[in-house]
């Protein structure tokens, strides 16, 4: 069979860096690596937002294809754009079978396969195995037992699970990425690992609370092949805690320092205050690590403790010590909308943001995310939360609309955000540096004053309805009307 795996077009660009991003969609690389290498199925890539396409593009590079089965990848931001690719090709008279996969599916597959009829199957959960499964199924004419970790809704409207697919502990068994597949970029996303052993009452955890490394020969394998492929300018470490397991990491940094990467690439991750120490910290410096990225979240020391991070002041204070120490700029993020919220809670954790004085505060707005403990306690009306939209467009932490609380209307919210950012800068007497975050995310910035303003972004921020006209589809349907099999 024929795959094209698909990464959808934004409905509106917003976010300049997630919407038009400068990498490749590292889900897909990873599923088509698999596909390529452990299948006899022909697979290609399209990632719709880093080559900048829009739908009637799109829609003509997956006819030039001819696949016989188009999966996309989604996160809950992206499903509704998604299922429109999917709606489009369907309305084009194409015969391919359409997959959709990612946490959002994973979180909600029967509401999501009943919510958009344009979407044939989902693949739950990790996707390498599940998909190539999947595609043998399709080819050997559909038994009647879906594979483990596949769903759909049958044609007399039933809902119909595979099961259950166990995790895949052994990482380094996976191919590699197929990053070939995609235009060289200056700058990619790597995993060294799955999963994260914390409960976050905002996280859905989709990789497990084990988690599941790969070796450092391994990551050095990928790093050998991605630098002869594309010589990037930049690579982020995407693990959700990057230096968890500190001799594996160590290890991989002085494989990494031995091979000569140091001076061919920098690189940054994110990881936990309770996981960083001088001696790494210093390592990772000169491994020509530019940035660490920690989540804070808020400085309401209630709040810490109960949202299952295990984290405090003390360590977060700890952690910054630590980096600072070893001459590594860093970013904070933070969460605005923590269980019963308040003004003054926000203020707290502007506050500490303030002593804190990270090189790039990052304030976001609770998501109700679908799978999260959060997404629980608004769909019951708990911890004074409010819900405002079911949207999936609104689910989004700097300019979404999903949520608000109780006495804390969402425009407040946006406002304290925006006080937050202005605060840091101004408290810390970095008046230079507001000027440069103002003008790097001035796009997101200026979307958020009008948003506040407004109550919304303006529809002259925004990509039109990707609505395709008749006459567009006809165009496509031209190019080639060749044998879909």
């Amino acid at each position: 069979m024929r795959l094209l795996l698909v990464n959808p077009p934004p409905f509106q660009i917003v976010e300049p860096y997630y919407d038009t991003p400068p990498y490749p969609r590292t889900g897909l690389a990873h599923l088509a690596g698999y596909v390529r290498e452990k299948t006899t199925h022909d697979v290609a890539v399209l990632d719709c937002k880093y080559e900048r396409l829009g739908y009637t593009e799109a829609l003509e590079r997956i006819e030039k294809f001819k696949p016989d089965v188009v999966g996309f990848g989604a996160f809950t931001n992206e499903i509704k754009p998604a299922a429109k690719l999917a709606e489009l090709l369907k309305r084009s008279n194409n015969s391919s079978i359409t997959v959709v996969g990612g946490v959002h599916v994973t979180a909600l597959p029967e509401a999501t396969l009943r919510e958009f009829s344009s979407f044939d199957f989902g693949v739950l959960g990790e996707g390498e195995v599940t998909l190539a499964e999947l595609l043998d199924f399709l080819t050997q004419g559909r038994s009647e037992k879906l594979p483990a970790g596949v769903s759909r809704i049958d044609s007399d409207g039933q809902y119909c699970h595979g099961g259950s697919r166990s995790l895949i502990y052994e990482q380094d068994e996976l191919p590699l990425p197929a990053w070939d597949l995609f235009e060289p970029a200056e700058e990619y996303i790597l995993h060294t690992s799955r999963g994260c052993p914390y409960n976050c009452n905002f996280c859905m955890n989709p990789n497990g609370r084990k988690v599941r490394a790969r070796s450092p020969e391994n990551v050095i394998q990928e790093l050998n092949n991605i630098h002869a492929f594309a010589q990037p300018k930049t690579i982020m470490f995407g693990d959700e805690i990057f230096t968890l397991q500190q001799p594996r990491v160590t290890k991989l940094l002085n494989q990494m320092i031995s091979k000569g990467f140091h001076k061919k690439f920098r690189w940054w991750c994110q990881t936990h205050v309770s996981c960083i120490d001088v001696a790494l910290a210093t390592l990772m410096k000169q491994a020509n690590c530019f940035r660490v990225g920690l989540g804070i979240e808020t400085g309401d020391e209630q709040a810490l403790s109960k949202m299952g991070k295990g984290t405090n002041q003390k360590k977060i204070k700890k952690a910054i010590e630590v980096l600072r120490e070893a001459k590594l700029r860093f970013d904070t993020f933070f969460i605005m909308g923590q269980p019963n919220e308040t003004e003054e809670s926000i203020q707290q954790t502007i506050n500490l943001a303030v002593d804190l004085n990270p090189d790039r505060p990052i304030f976001g707005v609770m998501v109700p995310y679908p799978g999260t403990k959060v997404a629980e306690m608004a769909k019951n009306q708990e911890a004074g939360y409010v819900l405002r939209s079911h949207d999936w467009n609104d689910y989004n932490k700097q300019l979404g609309n999903a949520m608000e609380l109780q006495g804390l209307s969402r425009a407040r919210i946006e406002t304290l955000q925006l006080k937050g950012y202005l605060t840091v800068f101004f408290k810390n007497y970095r008046f230079i540096d507001l000027a440069k975050f103002i003008w790097t995310y001035r796009s997101e910035g200026t979307a958020l004053v009008q948003k506040i303003i407004f109550g919304a972004i303006p529809r002259s921020r925004r990509k039109k309805d990707p609505a395709v006209s008749k006459a567009a589809i006809t165009r496509v349907i031209q190019i080639d009307v060749g044998d879909h099999h």
